[in-house]
């Protein structure tokens, strides 16, 4: 059984087919969803107007208001956990050296910005509410950053693991 697990799930995370199976996955689902709308519904609702305009603000409103009461409320002990988690998988993967924790952070850091931005936009939209044309132009500009901060993620992690696996020393062991 030991064999199977090396060769299938391995614990090399940047050799491994599925840490980057889950690293696509996590960052197509982070860039199709904006405070829990789907770009579908902005899309749909920017072409069509009516019944799709008021569907999708009307859900914009409602999840950044989940967000807000949930930040909002536990913002310290969200903010000290996460500082904390991230601190520790840092230290663990970069001053340790351990592969797995690297992966994770390189995973991790960059969706901790994003969920901040998430978070800004959200009090944005509180503090000054958006309609119609002016609300699509935040979501798109909210989308396309996300996407340029995936874009940089997967491209650094990609060099970072690349470096890691021809550098290890069992890097032509298999």
């Amino acid at each position: 059984m030991e064999g199977f697990y090396e060769e299938v799930i391995g614990s090399r995370s940047f050799a491994s087919v599925w840490y980057w199976i889950v690293f696509a996955l996590v960052w197509t689902r982070t860039t199709h969803w904006t405070l829990g709308v789907p770009y579908e519904d902005a899309r749909m609702g920017r072409k069509h107007g009516g019944q799709y305009q008021v569907d999708f603000e009307t859900v914009l409103e409602i999840n950044t208001r989940k967000t807000l009461e949930v930040f909002d409320n536990h913002n310290i002990i969200l903010t000290a956990l996460a500082a904390f988690f991230l601190t520790t998988i840092f230290t663990l993967g970069f001053l340790f050296r351990i592969q797995f924790m690297q992966a994770g952070f390189l995973l991790l850091f960059p969706l901790s910005l994003v969920g901040l931005l998430s978070i800004r936009l959200a009090h944005s939209l509180t503090a000054r509410p958006l309609h119609g044309e002016e609300l699509y132009k935040a979501y798109v500009l909210h989308r396309r950053i996300k996407q340029l901060i995936g874009a940089v993620a997967i491209m650094f992690s990609a060099f970072w693991g690349v470096g890691q696996t021809l550098y290890s020393p069992y890097a032509f062991g298999f």
